[in-house]
């Protein structure tokens, strides 16, 4: 069996997205969905109302009054939030081990995940992107891939860091020059596995190569430049190093400038300070 094949069979092993994740994002693709069904889904599974509640209760939200019901939470927050707070909730299991491949300690690929995730949904307000729960489960899993392919990235490390260092390859593009295929597409293939809308695939396939991405295009590029300031920020590098700047034709396209990057990076380390419970919830 060719590398590529032994690789994309493993995608068939890793553990599904629980259903209860499926249900919601479903529910809230339906424009006309009911806030009553959201609280009946989450209801049945207690672990994540404690985590719906424990997280709401948190500093990041800065809510007046203790949250002490679903009901409450949903009032305070909105349906999107509690969605993003499920699937926080569902998906950080998978994200526990470390991945060694990518030079990743337990909880890094998290807190670089979720630190992706607050900032699209930061830039999503900013740029009057409406589908918040898409935007932040894209961020959320941009980077799933690595939890198939880090343990063959460490078996061809050597080669993959000579590309790397003697060729000016990215990272990405010496994964798939070794591997047969790279971590973003191996997640894309991930989220369709798992039955995830296919803008969310998409947006996890192109968040390193934004060029060819023609379908889907507002949500991919938040979903980029998300990344790209995440990782320039030194949050979840790893192996790959400092990203490469932020090409001047997204800024174009999202019609921001570099000083608004600045700003928003400053922003970014006061969300993530509030943020902590959401971050730590890998540990």
């Amino acid at each position: 069996m060719r590398l590529v094949e032994k690789i994309l069979a493993k995608v068939d092993h890793l553990p599904g997205v629980p259903a209860i994740v499926q249900q919601v994002l479903a529910l809230l693709s339906d424009p006309d969905f009911s806030f009553q069904r959201v609280l009946e889904l989450v209801r049945l599974d207690p672990g994540i109302t404690a985590d719906v509640l424990r997280v709401c209760n948190s500093p990041y939200f800065g809510l007046r009054r203790e949250i002490t019901s679903l009901e409450q939470a949903l009032t305070y927050l909105g349906a999107n939030q509690i969605v993003e707070l499920v699937l926080s909730s569902k998906v950080v299991s998978l994200y526990r081990a470390s991945q060694v491949g990518y030079r990743l300690s337990r909880g890094e690929l998290w807190r670089h995940s979720m630190a992706t995730a607050l900032l699209a949904q930061r830039l999503g307000q900013r740029t009057g992107f409406e589908d918040g729960p898409t935007l932040f489960t894209a961020a959320l899993l941009h980077d799933v891939g690595k939890l198939v392919l880090a343990e063959f990235v460490a078996e061809k490390f050597a080669e993959i860091e000579r590309l790397v260092r003697e060729q000016g390859f990215s990272f990405v593009d010496a994964e798939r020059k070794v591997l047969g295929v790279d971590h973003a597409l191996l997640g894309a293939a991930v989220a369709r596995k798992w039955n995830l809308p296919e803008p969310i695939a998409h947006a996890i396939a192109f968040h390193h190569n934004l060029g060819p991405a023609t379908k889907y295009r507002a949500l991919v590029r938040l979903v980029v430049l998300a990344n790209l300031m995440v990782v320039n920020l030194g949050l979840g590098s790893g192996a790959q190093g400092l990203a490469a700047p932020v090409p001047p034709g997204l800024l174009k396209e999202l019609n921001m400038r570099s000083r608004d990057l600045e700003a928003l990076s400053l922003e970014l380390k006061d969300i993530l300070d509030q943020a902590e419970d959401l971050l730590a919830m890998a540990q």
